[in-house]
Formats: C-alpha cells, sequence, structure tokens
C-alpha cells in the first residue's frame, strides 16, 4: 500500500520542467496570438486542457505551445 500512495506522490514532487510550467489565460493568448474567446472556445470544445487551482484558470505550456501547431495547422 505505501509503495501505491510513494508512487501516485512522487512524480507530484518532482520540479515541473519549463514546458511544464502553468500559466494563465493572458500568456496563452500572446503564445498563441489568439484572443480570449477564442482561449475560451478551445476550452469549451475541450482542445484545451485547463487546471482550475482556487477558481484560476492555467495551462501547461506544452500543452499551449502543441495547440498552436494542431489548431488548424497553423500558428499565428
Amino acid at each position: 500500500m505505501a509503495e501505491e500512495v510513494a508512487s501516485r506522490i512522487i512524480p507530484e514532487l518532482q520540479p515541473a520542467t519549463p514546458d511544464d510550467e502553468l500559466i494563465q489565460i493572458p500568456e496563452a493568448m500572446k503564445l498563441l496570438g489568439r484572443s480570449r474567446t477564442t482561449i475560451n472556445n478551445w476550452r469549451r470544445e475541450g482542445f484545451l486542457k485547463e487546471q482550475v487551482i482556487n477558481t484560476r484558470v492555467y495551462f501547461k505550456k506544452s500543452d499551449i505551445l502543441n495547440a498552436g501547431h494542431q489548431k488548424n495547422g497553423r500558428k499565428k
């Protein structure tokens, strides 16, 4: 049982890599060159995976960078 708990906790304790850094909507808008409306539409469609922490919305930077290349095959 201890191993199972440790296997769930240890990955969360690892330092985040720069691409796994959590960013908020304004930074995502800058990285993608898209409006807040577009970001919110992509969230609603499930295209962008969000993480809500204390009512604030965050995205993994790596997910944002991948989204810029995947959505419509272009990046503004």
